[in-house]
């Protein structure tokens, strides 16, 4: 059995929204990406062929400020053969080739667990952290098996909607067909309800 990261099908995936902050927080600025820092891989969940990694994300600006919505999450795929990897395990892509990324509420081990409103929608949390102190998380979530090869990736590249700047990150994954994200929630569970 191979492992990979495949999307998984059964999730709701949404639009790339970001809501602003409400009337009660209209002061607060959106968090701005030089002033937050990234834990890709601060707790990783897996079980039942399904794999999770919970993002934690700090705010080390001087000024509180605000997150919602989802994070931009980019998987760039590998164009040669990688030395490191067995040569039947992986897939070689074309030059600029990227993982398909899906916005979903929910992964395996995060992601929301409550009810829905009228018509199925959920108001996505705002997240206001405070200096140095504050912190939100996302899950990034895969099924992990499949019987071919996979494409390869060995770059995470973390950012925020409305921003051409990406923070990038040294992490080997397997890449199946997708990777399905889920919005910031406050403190570092990557879960909310």
């Amino acid at each position: 059995m191979i492992a990979c990261v495949l999307s998984s099908a059964s999730f709701m995936t949404l639009s790339l929204a970001m809501v602003q902050p409400t009337s009660a927080s209209t002061s607060i600025s959106t968090c701005a990406l030089d002033s937050l820092r990234f834990d890709p891989f601060t707790t990783q969940m897996s079980g039942l062929g399904h794999g999770v990694y919970i993002v934690r994300v700090q705010n080390v600006g001087i000024a509180e400020c605000a997150l919602s919505g989802f994070p931009r999450v980019r998987f760039p795929l590998e164009d040669h053969r990688d030395p490191a990897v067995q040569r039947s395990l992986q897939k070689v892509m074309p030059p600029g080739s990227m993982a398909p990324i899906h916005d979903t509420l929910s992964v395996y081990g995060g992601g929301y667990s409550g009810p829905t409103m009228n018509g199925g929608h959920v108001q996505l949390p705002v997240v206001v952290l405070t200096p140095h102190k504050g912190f939100a998380s996302f899950a990034i979530g895969w099924a992990e098996t499949s019987p071919t090869p996979c494409p390869v990736s060995r770059i995470l590249e973390l950012g925020l909607v409305g921003d051409t700047k990406f923070w990038t990150t040294r992490q080997f994954a397997f890449v199946r067909t997708g990777v399905d994200v889920t919005p910031f929630v406050s403190g570092i569970s990557g879960s909310w309800s």
